[in-house]
């Protein structure tokens, strides 16, 4: 793996890059991570896939290594500058993975450029009910205060924490707390335009092949719904996986990817 940085409409855009040692003989790969977070926890996952096809991870303009807009912004502003990344790498066409705010931005680039977006995997694609929805906004989309003794960090780390199953580590908690608290002022900023955007709508109108990918995590029960709003494509119930599964197994995770975009 190494790391790249290229162009974006607010500054740079930071990548997390694998290329096979032999031309690739699949269409490249563009991975997208859920928020607040950064591409690190595709690393796994990139090394399976990009043994026979370039594979990207792009870090969300604000987090990560990724330069951040100058205010809030909506989700369609930030998978404008995400697809800024096909032109830097000169992508004709590509399949993509979104996790959790990553699959609404995944949907929405294929909205954006649909000729350049072959499949897409989403891992997590929540439709909020309008009860649902308001809940997530007052409890993630807004900043949170920051207390002298650190508890604030704490709580990032017991947050995460709590989604713990066999085979995840200390370490693997920890990137997630520790992206999650990388610039704490605006942590909230992408969590924001997700709680504005109509997953059903946008997933519902994507003529594109998806596959929507349902494990055990905190958005288990809004991803169900996703099925019956899927267009063209499927949906896969993996509850013996949850987060960090592409960490915990990342050759399982390899193979169902690949089953699907090489078909």
């Amino acid at each position: 793996m190494h790391r790249r940085y290229v162009p974006g409409p607010w500054g740079q855009i930071h990548l997390h890059v694998v290329a096979p040692a032999q031309p690739p003989t699949r269409r490249p790969l563009l991975c997208f991570h859920l928020s607040p977070g950064s591409g690190r926890m595709y690393r796994e996952f990139l090394e399976v896939m990009g043994t026979d096809r370039l594979a990207v991870a792009v870090d969300t303009p604000g987090y990560g290594g990724s330069d951040p807009p100058p205010a809030p912004t909506d989700l369609k502003a930030y998978a404008s500058a995400l697809a800024t990344v096909l032109d830097s790498l000169e992508l004709d066409q590509v399949d993509l993975f979104g996790a959790h705010t990553g699959s609404r931005l995944a949907v929405e680039v294929a909205h954006l450029c649909p000729e350049r977006v072959n499949r897409l995997i989403l891992f997590g694609a929540a439709v909020y009910t309008a009860e649902e929805r308001e809940k997530q906004k007052a409890a993630f989309a807004r900043p949170k205060p920051v207390h002298a003794d650190g508890s604030h960090l704490a709580s990032r780390w017991t947050g995460w924490a709590a989604w713990r199953w066999p085979g995840v580590s200390d370490e693997m908690i920890g990137r997630y707390a520790a992206d999650s608290v990388q610039d704490f002022e605006r942590h909230w900023w992408a969590h924001q335009a997700v709680f504005e955007h109509d997953m059903a709508a946008r997933l519902g109108s994507l003529e594109h092949e998806v596959l929507v990918l349902c494990t055990k995590d905190d958005i288990e029960g809004p991803t169900r719904r996703a099925a019956s709003v899927i267009r063209n494509g499927r949906y896969l119930e993996r509850l013996d996986w949850g987060h960090w599964f592409l960490e915990v197994d990342p050759s399982g995770a390899g193979d169902m990817a690949r089953a699907f975009y090489d078909r």
